[in-house]
């Protein structure tokens, strides 16, 4: 497969815990995807902006050193940053300075997936481009792939991202969401009843990550189940976007089945599981998730926890 990963790219400024000091990496989550696909192997290009400042020139740095091209990139009045402080248990919370205006045109040409979501199709005015770019894609028959990787303090109102969100989740064949992010969207609601609700909107495939719990998919009326690897967390910085690169890694392009999604939560799953053992968004090789996921399993079930 050819990979267009469409989107926000930023520097972390990671918190040392326990004080103030900041290390400065790259990230966003579709440029984490983008340098985790490369990582494994695929060709990918990524579409999104940045800033002719020091924090975009560590981007652009970024990209080239995992043999991703810059033509795509658009500039920005500045380069958008986000301040991830660690807690104790190694989960990261996060300040943004970010402000997205993309509008360059997104050249479709020899893609076979599109990944995009995150800030890029809720934080406007850019995000109206993007998801215009997902539906010219759709009607291209281009798969779609999506994970809202929702952030809170940027998004504002509930209402109006829930309604992009579905906007999002009809384009897309594939989703990948977190718990978190359903708990945000849909107080209360079992995370279970809301994938089987999004994969009736469309998507072929609605995969359900859970951190320590491991990552749920419905695909058509079928629940496929996978643990999450037992590891030290380092940190859980660009966990969900390597899981999203290896299992769209692993899926190939090739019919959904059931066998077929089980293997790309064991890779989703041990790619992650890997990058939690680094200081930040530090994908895996190929090599790496093959030898790592031999440790993991995933088993099809009436029902998935609740």
């Amino acid at each position: 497969m050819t990979f267009l990963v469409v989107g926000e790219s930023l520097v972390d400024l990671i918190g040392t815990p326990g004080s103030w000091a900041f290390t400065a990496v790259p990230g966003g989550s579709p440029l984490n995807v983008a340098v985790a696909l490369a990582a494994l192997g695929r060709p990918v290009r990524f579409a999104g902006e940045t800033g002719d400042d020091f924090f975009g020139g560590l981007l652009r740095d970024h990209l080239n050193r995992h043999g991703i091209g810059t033509g795509d990139l658009a500039p920005a009045a500045a380069t958008g940053l986000a301040f991830a402080r660690v807690g104790a248990d190694g989960s990261a919370s996060y300040d943004f300075r970010f402000d997205w205006t993309f509008s360059a045109p997104v050249a479709l040409d020899g893609v076979t997936c599109l990944h995009t979501g995150s800030l890029a199709v809720l934080a406007e005015p850019g995000a109206a481009h993007v998801r215009d770019v997902m539906r010219a894609a759709a009607e291209a028959g281009i798969t779609v792939s999506y994970d809202p990787n929702i952030r809170p303090s940027l998004i504002g109102d509930r209402a109006r991202a829930l309604a992009h969100v579905e906007e999002c989740v009809r384009l897309a064949r594939l989703v990948k969401v977190s718990a978190e992010d359903l708990d945000w969207l849909y107080p209360g609601e079992p995370f279970l009843d809301v994938a089987r609700r999004w994969a009736g909107l469309g998507p072929g495939l609605v995969v359900v990550t859970r951190g320590g719990d491991g990552a749920t998919a419905v695909l058509d009326d079928e629940v496929i189940t996978c643990p999450a690897p037992v590891v030290e967390v380092v940190d859980t910085v660009g966990a969900g976007d390597t899981f999203t690169a290896a299992y769209l890694d692993a899926l190939d392009g090739a019919r959904l089945s059931a066998d077929r999604v089980a293997e790309a939560l064991r890779q989703g799953c041990a790619a992650a599981a890997i990058v939690c053992t680094r200081a930040g968004a530090v994908p895996p090789t190929r090599e790496e998730v093959k030898s790592f996921s031999q440790g993991t399993g995933a088993s099809g079930a009436e029902e998935g926890p609740e």
